[in-house]
């Protein structure tokens, strides 16, 4: 008996024993599929998002940064506030269009707009019944993005990242003394590349093994190739302390040569050739060549 649930065919008695997966509508059997599951245990049959776990924070960081630009754009909107105190709604209406630029009437409601342009430098003569209000100058926005970074900063946490990777400010903490060797964000991106490195090689290897049973290959492929994965340095790269310590494991055979390339950025077969040919090409003093 099997069990399925929203495309994976389990046994019935243990669903870590996946027998098909369904792709398209069309059962695909367990050993031509690789079930990559992340934040879950195995006897979970599928894995969770990367953000899963901090998706409330990060609708609630959306939300403060939607509700602080919408706050600041009717804020910033709004050049200045005009009280006339002892005017009538007569007098104030005759006065704004004596004092308006430019007024348009809309043609669907036939109501009138007045607008008045105040040019860099303005110098505004008012009576003593008028009082001028700037609501921009009241703008304190940097309270509201205290609050959106503290809010990152949790998801960041959270995830065992560095607090740049989301907030993108990195004056908190600088890149080098973030990503050092001993940092919990370096080990957890290490432990990834680990999986990751060890389900491509599972994934290379198949391909490999269909080529050979495809005749692509020959048979013999599979005993004379060996798949290597070398990831990038995530840690701040200090390229002679690097230099050293690979000169010292290829000295005592720890090392190839061609590992200590890859490592620094470099193709090593690239690298030979370019050295046979300096080899092989002739001196200047042989050419003729004048070096005085």
């Amino acid at each position: 008996m099997c069990i399925r649930d929203r495309g994976i065919v389990t046994a019935a008695d243990d669903v870590e024993e996946v027998e098909a997966y369904y792709v398209d509508g069309r059962p695909v059997p367990a050993s031509e599929i690789q079930h990559r599951k992340l934040g879950v245990d195995a006897n979970v049959k599928r894995g969770l998002p990367l953000f899963y776990p901090v998706q409330k924070n990060l609708r609630r960081a959306e939300k403060l940064l939607r509700n602080m630009s919408v706050v600041a754009e009717i804020q910033s909107a709004i050049a200045l506030i005009r009280k006339h105190v002892s005017a009538t709604a007569a007098g104030l209406e005759q006065f704004v269009q004596n004092e308006a630029d430019l007024s348009v009437t809309s043609q669907s409601t036939a109501r009138t707009s007045h607008f008045r342009r105040y040019a860099p430098g303005t110098i505004l003569d008012a009576f003593a019944g008028t009082d001028y209000q700037f609501p921009a100058a009241a703008i304190d926005a940097g309270r509201y993005v205290a609050v959106l970074q503290a809010e990152l900063r949790a998801i960041a946490s959270r995830l065992v990242m560095p607090e740049f990777m989301l907030t993108s400010d990195a004056s908190n903490a600088n890149y080098a003394s973030t990503m050092v060797a001993e940092g919990p964000a370096v080990k957890m991106f290490e432990r990834l590349q680990r999986e990751m490195i060890e389900e491509d090689l599972e994934v290379m290897w198949r391909v490999l093994t269909g080529a050979v049973q495809s005749a692509r290959l020959p048979a013999e492929a599979l005993a004379q190739l060996d798949v290597e994965a070398i990831p990038p340095t995530l840690a701040v790269r200090d390229r002679h302390k690097e230099a050293l310590a690979d000169q010292i494991l290829v000295r005592n055979g720890a090392m190839s040569t061609q590992t200590m390339s890859m490592r620094h950025g470099l193709d090593p077969d690239r690298e030979r050739e370019l050295v046979r040919e300096r080899e092989a090409a002739p001196a200047i003093g042989d050419l003729g060549v004048d070096t005085r």
